[in-house]
């Protein structure tokens, strides 16, 4: 660590200050930053200042993560019911000798089918947020896509767009 600080140390305040917003970014943890704090604070300037002039913390990166995380969950909570789905219709015809089955089977599905939905569309919300917050936000002519085929080939979409996500993280600033 201590070669981190004095590598820290032959830095500009400007790129400290960079690194002190950006941490997370850089894939640096908390104790390079607090590093970069205390140099910083050893230079004159405080952690008052850095928040004053929004360089304590990357707030944009802060919503678009907490986005991304929803994203995450809501996807997958989607996935569960789409596999959920695609099992149960395939194992239906098994069941169809037992009307009493048969009910519960279909009764499964179709509050399935409407959870998935749900848990779609806010999986896609939050999608649609996280790319308006970046400033990279595609147009209404994807919304229209990644419905439509994001019903049927969900697993797909997600994954894909998921590692898209995942990548313009990184490129905040």
């Amino acid at each position: 660590m201590t070669d981190k600080i004095s590598r820290l140390r032959a830095l500009d305040d400007e790129k400290l200050v960079d690194i002190v917003k950006n941490y997370r970014q850089y894939n640096y943890d908390t104790d390079f930053r607090k590093a970069a704090i205390g140099i910083l604070e050893s230079r004159g300037i405080d952690k008052e200042q850095l928040i004053l002039t929004g360089n304590f913390e990357n707030q944009t990166y802060t919503a678009a993560i907490k986005i991304y995380d929803l994203f995450k969950r809501n996807s997958i909570i989607a996935l569960v019911f789409y596999i959920f789905i695609i099992i149960t219709a395939i194992f239906l015809p098994m069941f169809l000798e037992s009307e009493h089955l048969e009910i519960i089977m279909l009764s499964s599905i179709l509050i399935a089918v409407i959870f998935y939905i749900i848990f779609f569309i806010k999986s896609f919300i939050n999608q649609v947020n996280f790319f308006k917050i970046i400033g990279k936000y595609p147009g209404s002519g994807i919304a229209i896509i990644f419905f439509f085929t994001g019903l049927p080939l969900y697993i797909f979409l997600y994954l894909y767009y998921r590692n898209r996500m995942k990548e313009k993280l990184k490129l905040i600033q």
